[in-house]
Protein backbone atom coordinates (compact mmCIF):
# COMPACT_ATOMS: atom_id res chain seq x y z
CA UNK A 1 0.00 0.00 0.00
CA UNK A 2 2.76 2.23 0.49
CA UNK A 3 4.29 1.71 -2.57
CA UNK A 4 0.93 2.53 -4.13
CA UNK A 5 0.66 6.31 -1.85
CA UNK A 6 3.97 6.99 -3.53
CA UNK A 7 2.95 6.72 -7.20
CA UNK A 8 -0.24 8.25 -6.43
CA UNK A 9 1.84 11.63 -5.17
CA UNK A 10 4.32 11.38 -7.91
CA UNK A 11 1.77 10.84 -10.66
CA UNK A 12 -0.04 13.88 -9.32
CA UNK A 13 3.45 15.94 -9.10
CA UNK A 14 4.15 15.27 -12.53
CA UNK A 15 0.41 14.88 -14.37
CA UNK A 16 -0.20 18.44 -14.41
CA UNK A 17 3.25 20.31 -16.21
CA UNK A 18 4.83 18.17 -18.30
CA UNK A 19 4.24 20.58 -21.28
CA UNK A 20 5.13 23.62 -19.29
CA UNK A 21 8.91 22.07 -18.31
CA UNK A 22 9.46 19.80 -20.88
CA UNK A 23 12.74 20.33 -22.80
CA UNK A 24 11.90 19.43 -26.32
CA UNK A 25 10.15 16.19 -27.72
CA UNK A 26 12.42 13.49 -28.92
CA UNK A 27 12.75 10.46 -31.05
CA UNK A 28 15.18 8.38 -29.07
CA UNK A 29 15.95 7.77 -25.40
CA UNK A 30 19.27 9.94 -24.33
CA UNK A 31 20.09 7.33 -21.55
CA UNK A 32 19.22 3.90 -23.67
CA UNK A 33 19.66 5.05 -27.40
CA UNK A 34 16.07 3.05 -28.04
CA UNK A 35 13.87 4.68 -30.75
CA UNK A 36 10.40 6.38 -29.38
CA UNK A 37 7.62 5.99 -30.51
CA UNK A 38 6.12 9.73 -31.46
CA UNK A 39 5.59 12.51 -29.51
CA UNK A 40 7.67 11.35 -26.26
CA UNK A 41 8.42 14.43 -24.44
CA UNK A 42 11.31 14.81 -22.82
CA UNK A 43 11.18 16.44 -19.48
CA UNK A 44 13.34 18.20 -17.48
CA UNK A 45 14.77 17.27 -14.16
CA UNK A 46 12.81 19.48 -12.32
CA UNK A 47 9.77 17.39 -13.45
CA UNK A 48 11.38 14.66 -10.89
CA UNK A 49 9.16 14.78 -7.67
CA UNK A 50 11.05 13.10 -4.82
CA UNK A 51 8.84 10.14 -4.82
CA UNK A 52 9.99 9.33 -8.18
CA UNK A 53 13.19 9.92 -7.51
CA UNK A 54 12.80 6.92 -4.68
CA UNK A 55 10.98 4.80 -6.94
CA UNK A 56 13.48 4.34 -9.36
CA UNK A 57 16.02 4.26 -6.81
CA UNK A 58 14.33 1.50 -4.89
CA UNK A 59 13.83 -0.53 -8.41
CA UNK A 60 17.38 -0.11 -8.38
CA UNK A 61 17.95 -1.05 -5.70
CA UNK A 62 16.02 -4.16 -6.08
CA UNK A 63 18.85 -4.81 -9.00
CA UNK A 64 21.90 -5.05 -6.16
CA UNK A 65 22.57 -1.54 -7.64
CA UNK A 66 22.18 2.43 -7.35
CA UNK A 67 20.69 5.26 -9.98
CA UNK A 68 23.70 6.82 -12.00
CA UNK A 69 21.36 8.81 -14.70
CA UNK A 70 18.15 8.98 -15.21
CA UNK A 71 15.60 10.26 -17.87
CA UNK A 72 11.63 10.83 -17.54
CA UNK A 73 9.45 10.47 -20.70
CA UNK A 74 5.79 11.71 -21.44
CA UNK A 75 3.43 11.18 -23.52
CA UNK A 76 -0.15 11.81 -24.60
CA UNK A 77 -2.58 9.66 -26.20
CA UNK A 78 -3.32 6.15 -26.69
CA UNK A 79 -1.92 4.42 -23.72
CA UNK A 80 -2.13 0.94 -25.61
CA UNK A 81 -1.54 2.06 -28.67
CA UNK A 82 1.98 3.91 -27.33
CA UNK A 83 2.98 0.22 -25.12
CA UNK A 84 3.02 -1.63 -28.07
CA UNK A 85 4.69 0.72 -30.50
CA UNK A 86 7.34 1.17 -27.35
CA UNK A 87 7.50 -2.67 -26.43
CA UNK A 88 7.88 -3.01 -30.56
CA UNK A 89 11.34 -0.95 -30.82
CA UNK A 90 13.56 -2.72 -27.33
CA UNK A 91 16.06 -4.74 -28.46
CA UNK A 92 15.72 -8.23 -28.03
CA UNK A 93 19.30 -7.98 -26.28
CA UNK A 94 17.37 -6.24 -23.40
CA UNK A 95 15.81 -9.05 -21.04
CA UNK A 96 12.72 -7.43 -19.43
CA UNK A 97 11.83 -8.34 -15.58
CA UNK A 98 8.76 -7.27 -14.09
CA UNK A 99 9.06 -6.23 -10.39
CA UNK A 100 6.00 -4.61 -9.11
CA UNK A 101 2.95 -3.97 -10.71
CA UNK A 102 -1.04 -2.53 -9.36
CA UNK A 103 -3.68 -0.87 -10.49
CA UNK A 104 -4.50 2.98 -10.04
CA UNK A 105 -7.52 4.39 -10.00
CA UNK A 106 -7.53 5.85 -13.78
CA UNK A 107 -4.85 3.00 -14.88
CA UNK A 108 -1.22 1.49 -13.83
CA UNK A 109 2.04 1.07 -12.45
CA UNK A 110 4.90 -1.26 -13.01
CA UNK A 111 8.10 -1.13 -11.62
CA UNK A 112 11.07 -2.99 -14.09
CA UNK A 113 14.37 -3.82 -15.02
CA UNK A 114 15.24 -3.68 -18.87
CA UNK A 115 19.17 -5.71 -18.70
CA UNK A 116 21.54 -6.56 -20.89
CA UNK A 117 25.83 -7.95 -20.60
CA UNK A 118 26.69 -4.86 -21.33
CA UNK A 119 23.41 -2.46 -19.62
CA UNK A 120 21.05 -2.33 -16.53
CA UNK A 121 18.60 -0.17 -16.58
CA UNK A 122 15.62 -0.13 -13.65
CA UNK A 123 11.80 1.85 -14.95
CA UNK A 124 8.71 3.33 -13.56
CA UNK A 125 5.85 3.01 -15.84
CA UNK A 126 2.74 4.92 -15.17
CA UNK A 127 -0.19 4.22 -17.11
CA UNK A 128 -3.19 7.22 -17.16
CA UNK A 129 -6.31 6.77 -18.83
CA UNK A 130 -4.84 9.07 -22.19
CA UNK A 131 -1.25 9.13 -21.47
CA UNK A 132 1.87 7.41 -20.46
CA UNK A 133 4.68 8.54 -18.02
CA UNK A 134 7.83 6.82 -18.19
CA UNK A 135 11.23 7.24 -15.60
CA UNK A 136 14.24 5.02 -16.03
CA UNK A 137 18.15 5.10 -14.96
CA UNK A 138 21.12 3.08 -15.95
CA UNK A 139 21.65 1.04 -12.84
CA UNK A 140 25.35 0.94 -11.42
CA UNK A 141 26.83 -0.93 -8.53
CA UNK A 142 26.68 0.55 -5.21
Amino acid sequence: MHKKFIFLVALASIACIPSALATDYVSESNLTGIKLPQGALELTDDDFSEEMVELLEDTAASMNGKCQYHELLFWEGNPVAITNALNAKIPASLKYKNIDADELDDGAYETFSLTSTNARYAGVWIQGAKDITLAWCDVVKK
